[in-house]
């Protein structure tokens, strides 16, 4: 296993911790259970750690992918640029997780609005990190990009139904 390798498997942690906190902390804060709620902050602060861990396997993996003769060197800047923008939503998104468990501790009044701000940090962070994703995606899967590709794609889903 090399490192873009490593890179391909670590970077789905963060979007998928991250919408599953969403969700975790929306049904928590419905319910008004405070466990619920910090079992969507370790989420957090997990997609913020790993977000963490894919940015430093991915430059790793750049070396390795920039050897590729059809790689796009823009593909891989405008993923790398979206990466760095994903990694400090994610790590405000876990600050203020490691605020919220703190939250009973440190006798915070404001927990409820502090529970919203997360939820609308991990909403913008998902979306960055979906972004993120989606620009990896072109640099090695040009399939998915192509307009031809996707009407031979439904032509066939048609022809299947027919």
């Amino acid at each position: 296993m090399n490192a873009a390798h490593l890179h391909l498997i670590v970077n789905h942690i963060p979007i998928f911790t991250t919408l599953t906190g969403i969700f975790v902390l929306g049904w928590g804060m419905y319910k008004k259970e405070i466990s619920i709620r910090n079992i969507a902050f370790v989420l957090f602060i997990i997609g913020a750690v790993s977000s963490y861990v894919a940015m430093e396997t991915g430059e790793s993996a750049e070396d390795i992918v920039e050897e590729v003769a059809a790689v796009s060197h823009d593909a891989i800047h405008d993923h790398e640029e979206a990466a760095e923008l994903s990694f400090w939503f994610a790590m405000v998104m876990g600050l203020l997780s490691i605020v919220a468990l703190s939250a009973k501790k440190l006798k915070l009044r404001f927990e409820t609005g502090l529970n919203v701000a997360i939820l609308v940090t991990a909403l913008i962070t998902l979306g960055i990190l979906a972004y993120t994703g989606y620009k990896g995606g072109e640099i090695r899967h040009p399939e998915a990009y192509t307009e031809q590709v996707n009407i031979q794609q439904r032509d066939y889903i048609k022809e299947l139904f027919v």
